[in-house]
């Protein structure tokens, strides 16, 4: 007959779990559908919520998925929706709104597109500086007449 000690056996799959739960070097945060969570999330570098989370996050890099519902506040560089977010959205380099998103509340941003389809309500706010760019008609029509004053002020001299 073999004896095994179980307190030894107990204890190396404890610190199998402890090792495995600390070995999460990648800093990513997954909300699978159907959980539900609320709080504040900060320092992710990569969040990807199926599910449906309530309060704040700020990540790197977020994803809300088809089936994500988030209610709250998004902090991140790139950004893509696909499901609802109800909210403020403030992203620092990339805001992709996908086909399916439903979004309600504030979007402020620096690089946005927004595939059509997509529901948006809202405030939307670009951050950063604005250029402007001038008609390239009106560039070429300014040109030539700049040209045919000049050559006319040449002819006085």
């Amino acid at each position: 007959m073999v004896s095994y000690d179980m307190p030894e056996i107990e204890n190396e799959s404890q610190e199998i779990v402890n090792n495995d739960l600390n070995s999460n070097d990648s800093k990513t945060l997954v909300i699978g559908s159907g959980v539900r969570m609320e709080g504040k999330i900060d320092g992710a570098i990569n969040s990807d919520i199926a599910g449906t989370f309530n309060g704040k996050i700020k990540s790197d890099s977020i994803n809300v998925s088809q089936t994500g519902v988030f209610n709250g506040d998004i902090t991140g560089s790139d950004i893509n929706i696909s499901g609802k977010v109800e909210g403020t959205i403030d992203s620092d380099e990339q805001l992709n709104i996908n086909q399916s998103a439903d979004i309600k509340g504030t979007i402020e941003y620096t690089s946005l597109k927004v595939s059509y389809g997509a529901r948006v309500q809202g405030r939307i706010q670009h951050k950063g500086v604005v250029h402007s760019f001038n008609n390239v008609e009106e560039d070429v029509h300014n040109e030539s007449n700049e040209d045919v004053h000049n050559e006319s002020n040449e002819e006085n001299i």
